[in-house]
């Protein structure tokens, strides 16, 4: 085969990248970008310390709350079991109508009519039910 003379040449390679007016406006975006997402991250950390905030103020008011209910309702306990035991203690001299029971007695059992002798005849023909004649 023959290529009448000529030899093939390598083709050429260039390698043609972004401009710099493309990296300079790239560049810009990504330093857009991080800035909104440090601004979004501050909103948030500030939004959440103020919710936290807020329910711990909450929840120290509830436990006040709760504080005086219970030691009101203990003191209305004391005062309520106090005037109870004051009203309903009293001491009889004698029971009156007092109920007593009797001793127990056996039930008297039918007597029963199977006997079952210790002396039976051993198992053979002829003895006990035939099953099977």
């Amino acid at each position: 085969m023959c290529f009448g003379g000529n030899q093939p040449k390598a083709p050429e390679i260039v390698y043609r990248g972004p401009s710099e007016e493309e990296i300079a406006k790239n560049r810009k975006a990504l330093e857009d970008y991080q800035g909104q997402m440090q601004k979004q991250q501050t909103d948030f950390q500030n939004s959440l310390k103020a919710q936290i905030d807020k329910a711990t103020l909450e929840t120290a008011d509830l436990q006040k709350r709760y504080e005086n209910e219970a030691a009101a309702a203990a003191a209305a306990s004391a005062a309520q079991q106090a005037s109870t035991y004051a009203i309903t203690a009293s001491q009889t001299e004698s029971p009156q109508a007092a109920t007593t029971t009797a001793a127990t007695v056996k039930k008297k059992k039918p007597e029963s009519n199977l006997r079952i002798s210790r002396a039976a005849l051993p198992a053979s023909p002829g003895t006990g039910l035939n099953i099977g004649v």
